[in-house]
C-alpha cells in the first residue's frame, strides 16, 4: 500500500530558508514509483518441534530438515522500484573518459579509518574497500554470498555453520582471508570500547562466540536465539567488517599474550591486538575492490583499484576519491563545475542540477523513511527511572492531545513539495514502511485526518484542552544524516508551524555523535529530534526503535515490550504478524510518533563520465556500491 502523492506546488511562508528551498524546488520528480514485489517462499517446518532449519547456498535459498516437515507457502516482501533510473549507456568500448572517479558527499560526524571509531552513516567512506561475510544484491536488496559462500542455521537457531570463500586476498600483501581473520574481526568489533553502531548487538544482544573449525569454516554461536534473522545482521546491511589479523598482529610481537579481551569474553574469543590500531589506522588492509591510499579528516578519502583481478568486481575506474563537503549548495557547485562526477544533494536542488546538465539516479530499493521523534517517551517500567516528561510525554490523554496538536500543526503536503520536491510517499507510523506487514492498516485511513491531518485551529484547541493554552517551549535538535540531508530543513519548517499554534520552538544545531550519546543514554527528555531509517520489516524496526533494551526507545511501553517479546519468540508467522499489527496500532492510535515520508535515495551524476550507477540505497541511505559504477568509454 505504498504510494506517492504528487501535489500542485505550494508555498511555505514562515521562514526565509524554506522560501529559498521552494524557489529551488522542481515541479516534477524523476524517481520511479515504488512497488512491492511479492515472492512465494517455501517454508519447511519440523512437524514434531515446530522449528525451522535453514541452509543457504550461493544465491538460491534451500530449506532442509532431517525430520518430517510440513511445507507451506508464504509471501516475502521486497520494496523495490519499477526499474532503476534509466541512465544513458555509452558504447562500452574503448577507454573510460576519466581514470579517477570523484564523489562528493556530506561530511559525517565521526571520521576515522578504524571500524570501531565510526557510526553507521560514516561507513560509506569505508565501503569501497570493506567486505562482509554476507553481501546484498545492489539491484534487489536480497542477501547473497560474500566472503561466506554458505551458511546454515542449527535446529535451535543458536549456532550458524559458515563456509568461507577461498583465495580472497587482503590488500598490501597481508595474505589470504581465512577463519582466523573472522575470529579477529569479531573480537575487535565486540571489544568494550567499540563505538560502531551495531557492535553492541554482537557484543551483548544476543552476543557472539566464534569457533574456528578449519581455515575456511567457522561456527558462530549466540548465548540465546537471536531476536531477528541473523543473516540480516551478518550481511553488509549491519555486519562486522572483516579486517586482517596479520596486519593488526604487527603491533603485538609477543602474540596473543598481548591481546586485549573484553570484560565477559567467551572462552573461544582470544581477543585482538589493540596495540596494532595505530598501524592499521595509517593504512588499513581490507579485501574489497579498492584499496586505501589516504584519508584527510574533513577533506577526502582516496582509494586505488587493487592491482589484481578481484574475486567480485573489477571497477571501471583506476582510482576513487570521496570528497567530504558539509553544505549541499557547495556540493552542487562542485558537481556543476565538473570537479566531481557523482554526489548527494538535498532534493530541493535537483532541478538546478538537471538544468546544469547533470542527471539523477534513484536507489534500486526505496531506501529510507524519515520522521520526528518525541524525546523522553519512556513509559515502560524497564526505563521508568529516566521518565521526566515534557508535555508530549505525559501519560494518558493529556500527553496524547499534545502529540495530536503537534502532528496536526504540520502541513505535510507543503513540506513534501518544498523540501522533498514532492517525492515523499505517505508514512503512517514513524520508521514503518507501508509495504511491509503491519506497516499499514486500512482502518488507519479513516482516522488520519482526526489524529494527524493538518488543522492548526484544532491543534490550538487540543493544546488548550491538554492544559497548555499558552503553549510551551519545544527544543528541536538539528543534524543531517545521509539519505536525508534535508533533516535540518524540515525541522525548521516544523518550528514555523508549531510557532503558529502558540508553541515556542528553539532550534539547536548539534553534532549527531553528541546526540547519539544522548539517545543511547536515555537523555532525550528535553527535545524533539529527526531521524531516518531503512525500509525494512516490522520486526527490525520495533527491535531498533521501540524496545526498552535497544538504543532509541523512541516510544517504549510495557504492552509493546510484551507483544514484541512474544512475536520474536514464536515460529508461528500468523501469530507474529498479528502481534506486530497490535504494536503498530498502539503506536498509531496513541499518536506516539510524528511520521513524515518514505523516500527514494538519489544520486546526482555527470552523464558525460558515468554510464550507469545502480546502487542499493540502504543501509542508512548510504551512497554505496561505488565500485559498480560503469564509466563512459570512448
Amino acid at each position: 500500500m505504498s504510494y506517492r502523492r504528487l501535489m500542485d506546488p505550494k508555498f511555505l511562508i514562515f521562514t526565509p530558508l524554506v522560501l529559498l528551498l521552494m524557489a529551488l524546488a522542481a515541479c516534477g520528480g524523476t524517481s520511479a514509483e515504488p512497488i512491492v514485489v511479492e515472492k512465494e517462499v517455501i517454508k519447511e517446518i519440523i512437524k514434531e518441534v515446530q522449528i525451522e532449519k535453514e541452509v543457504i547456498k550461493e544465491v538460491p535459498v534451500t530449506k532442509i530438515v532431517e525430520k518430517e516437515v510440513i511445507k507451506t507457502v508464504e509471501k516475502a516482501y521486497v520494496v523495490t522500484r519499477a526499474a532503476p533510473t534509466a541512465v544513458p549507456k555509452a558504447a562500452q568500448t574503448g577507454k573510460v573518459v576519466v581514470d579517477k572517479l570523484i564523489a562528493v558527499l556530506a561530511t559525517p560526524t565521526k571520521q576515522s579509518a578504524l571500524d570501531c571509531q565510526v557510526t553507521g552513516s560514516a561507513t560509506v567512506n569505508h565501503r569501497p574497500s570493506v567486505e562482509y561475510l554476507l553481501g546484498v544484491d545492489h539491484s534487489t536488496g536480497e542477501i547473497v554470498p560474500h566472503l561466506a559462500e554458505e551458511w546454515k542455521a542449527s535446529d535451535d537457531m543458536r549456532s550458524f555453520n559458515v563456509k568461507l570463500r577461498k583465495g580472497v586476498k587482503f590488500h598490501n600483501g597481508f595474505g589470504e582471508f581465512s577463519a582466523d581473520d573472522v575470529l579477529h574481526s569479531f573480537s575487535y568489533y565486540t571489544n568494550d570500547t567499540c563505538k560502531a553502531s551495531y557492535s553492541d548487538y554482537f557484543r551483548n544482544d544476543p552476543g557472539t562466540d566464534v569457533e574456528v573449525i578449519n581455515d575456511h569454516e567457522i561456527v558462530i554461536k549466540t548465548p540465546v536465539r537471536p531476536a531477528l534473522l541473523y543473516d540480516y545482521w551478518l550481511s553488509e546491511y549491519r555486519g562486522v567488517p572483516i579486517s586482517s589479523k596479520a596486519q593488526w598482529d604487527q603491533g603485538c610481537p609477543q602474540g596473543s599474550a598481548q591481546y586485549k579481551l573484553r570484560k565477559e569474553s567467551p572462552a573461544s574469543v582470544e581477543g585482538y591486538c589493540a596495540l596494532g590500531a595505530k598501524g592499521v589506522e595509517a593504512n588499513p588492509s581490507r579485501t574489497g575492490p579498492y584499496q586505501y591510499v589516504n584519508f584527510e579528516k574533513g577533506v577526502n578519502w582516496e582509494y586505488d583499484r587493487v592491482p589484481y583481478d578481484h574475486w567480485r568486481v573489477n571497477p571501471d575506474f583506476a582510482a576513487l576519491e570521496i570528497k567530504m563537503v558539509k553544505e549541499p549548495a557547495t556540493r552542487l557547485a562542485i558537481l556543476l563545475a565538473r570537479e566531481a562526477h557523482v554526489g548527494s544533494l538535498t532534493r530541493a536542488l535537483n532541478q538546478e542540477a538537471l538544468d546544469g546538465g547533470l542527471e539523477i539516479a534513484d536507489a534500486s530499493v526505496e531506501a529510507v523513511t524519515t520522521f520526528m521523534i518525541f524525546g523522553g517517551s519512556y513509559f515502560a517500567k524497564a526505563v521508568e527511572a529516566a521518565y521526566d516528561p515534557m508535555p508530549w510525554a505525559l501519560r494518558g490523554e493529556v500527553g496524547r492531545k499534545v502529540r495530536m496538536a503537534m502532528n496536526k500543526a504540520l502541513d505535510r503536503d507543503k513540506i513534501n513539495e518544498a523540501i522533498f520536491d514532492g517525492q515523499g510517499s505517505r508514512q503512517w507510523v514513524a520508521s514503518l514502511h507501508p509495504a511491509f506487514p503491519a506497516g499499514y492498516n486500512p482502518d488507519w485511513e479513516e482516522k488520519w485526518d482526526e489524529l494527524y491531518g493538518y488543522d492548526p485551529k484544532r491543534a490550538k484547541e487540543l493544546l488548550a484542552e491538554a492544559g497548555f493554552p499558552n503553549g510551551f517551549e519545544v527544543r528541536e535538535k538539528l543534524f543531517p544524516l545521509s539519505g536525508v540531508p534535508e533533516q535540518p530543513d524540515f525541522m525548521e519548517a516544523a518550528a514555523g508551524y508549531w510557532e503558529a499554534i502558540g508553541l515556542q520552538p528553539k532550534l539547536e544545531e548539534v553534532e549527531f555523535s553528541r546526540w547519539r550519546e544522548a539517545y543511547r543514554g536515555l537523555k532525550t527528555q528535553c527535545c524533539v529530534y529527526p531521524f531516518r531509517g531503512p525500509a525494512a520489516p516490522m520486526a527490525t524496526r520495533v527491535h531498533f526503535y521501540y524496545s526498552a533494551e535497544r538504543f532509541f526507545r523512541a516510544t517504549v511501553t510495557d504492552s509493546i515490550e510484551e507483544k514484541k517479546t512474544k512475536a520474536l519468540g514464536t515460529t508461528d508467522k500468523a501469530l507474529a504478524n498479528g502481534l506486530w499489527q497490535e504494536v503498530a496500532d498502539e503506536l498509531y492510535y496513541g499518536v506516539h510518533t510524528m511520521p513524515l515520508f518514505t523516500l527514494p535515495v538519489q544520486a546526482i551524476y555527470d552523464p558525460e563520465v558515468i554510464a550507469e550507477y545502480i546502487f542499493l540505497g540502504p543501509p542508512g541511505g548510504s551512497y554505496n556500491n561505488l565500485e559498480n559504477i560503469k564509466g563512459v568509454r570512448r
